[in-house]
């Protein structure tokens, strides 16, 4: 899918972007892999597109703008060239001078669509040049462009209006973890079904950008780790999670994405669990997409960070359903000593899990799993 969001958040505001660059079948252009799973053949099952590459949407100019966008990748060149221009000019930027910008320099609304946050006046700004508006109230304000735009708007429009009503010291980490929440659900659902929609509008890929303004200043989020685990329950009704399955970290370096996936199969005649398609992806800016690159096996980025979306997909009698477990730590050194260790060597993996991961991860499913009961009294 083609997804871009821009929202307020009380006084935060966040910018979200997919990664993916598609085209029609029928392009000369080689199919690209994608970090969610490898499929068995070049590409994914697509009816009518392809994915020809992978690069970053979001385009942080400064401290205090910043920009998403989606569309032809020609028409958002020529807009990252008028913001080039307007810094040459030394013309302060702002949301509706950009705009204005692109109005007047004929860019097609149904070529391109942008959402800009710019700080004005000691306020952040929300713009947008033809991105749809979505949920708005007193707590919560949401732009959307894309063709995977329905799948933001369902997403939020999920969630009470009390949700959106946070302490001002906690709205960037709460904004950011219902973002990573959206994109963990994204990335479980097509690691597990191998991506069996023909529709690319359903196809996620892998990877999302995410910008929040914290410490005075735009900035992408980094360093987050993506976990998708099974659990069942035993004979004495206790639920047993499993290793996880799959692994993915996104981070940055430099002006470079990095996405490192990797797959996790038991072995259980030798009782180890190994790796499979171990793939780390260096992911370049729209304006030079076409530097994106995959290596095999390389180890250089570990399974650490200062986000941790650990899915537990739970498989009972009557169905499944799944328990997200959403964390900020105080950088890698707190994920390190309060989350797990997932230690990769030639193609073997060992988990070792904190004992405080393993206790908040049981009161997570207990109470989730009390609420589950309680919803279903209710429906009664």
């Amino acid at each position: 899918m083609t997804m871009i969001a821009g929202y307020h958040l009380k006084n935060g505001g966040f910018l979200q972007a997919d990664i993916l660059l598609t085209s029609s079948k029928n392009t000369p252009l080689r199919p690209f892999q994608i970090p969610s799973f490898s499929p068995s053949v070049d590409s994914t099952p697509l009816m009518a597109h392809t994915v020809v590459g992978l690069c970053q949407k979001i385009l942080v100019v400064n401290k205090y703008f910043a920009v998403a966008f989606a569309g032809s990748v020609n028409e958002i060149i020529k807009a990252t060239y008028l913001i080039d221009k307007l810094l040459a000019e030394k013309i302060k930027l702002t949301g509706k001078g950009f705009i204005d910008t692109l109005i007047k320099n004929q860019i097609n609304k149904l070529a391109l669509t942008a959402i800009v946050l710019s700080v004005e006046d000691n306020e952040i700004k929300l713009t947008n040049f033809g991105a749809e508006p979505s949920i708005s109230n007193k707590y919560f304000e949401l732009y959307v462009g894309g063709s995977g735009a329905e799948h933001a708007k369902n997403y939020y429009k999920q969630f009470p209006i009390a949700d959106f009503d946070i302490p001002e010291d906690d709205i960037v980490v709460h904004g950011t973890c219902m973002a990573l929440q959206q994109f963990a659900n994204h990335l479980i659902e097509e690691y597990e079904d191998q991506f069996e929609s023909e529709s690319i509008i359903d196809l996620f890929g892998g990877g999302f950008e995410l910008v929040s303004y914290y410490n005075g200043q735009f900035q992408k989020i980094s360093d987050v780790v993506y976990a998708y685990a099974e659990a069942e329950f035993n004979a004495d009704g206790t639920l047993q999670v499993d290793h996880p399955k799959f692994l993915l970290r996104s981070t940055y370096q430099d002006d470079h994405l990095k996405i490192r996936s990797v797959e996790i199969c038991q072995d259980e005649e030798e009782d180890e669990y190994t790796t499979r398609n171990d793939r780390t992806f260096t992911i370049f800016p729209v304006t030079c997409f076409q530097s994106t690159f995959v290596k095999d096996e390389c180890k250089d980025i570990s399974f650490v960070g200062e986000f941790l979306c650990f899915i537990i997909k739970v498989k009972g009698v009557h169905g499944s359903f799944t328990i997200p477990f959403i964390r900020k730590y105080d950088q890698l050194v707190g994920f390190l000593a309060k989350a797990f260790i997932a230690c990769t060597e030639k193609d073997n993996v060992d988990f070792i899990y904190s004992e405080t991961f393993k206790q908040e991860l049981e009161e997570r499913v207990i109470n989730y799993m009390k609420m589950v009961r309680q919803e279903m009294k209710l429906t009664k």
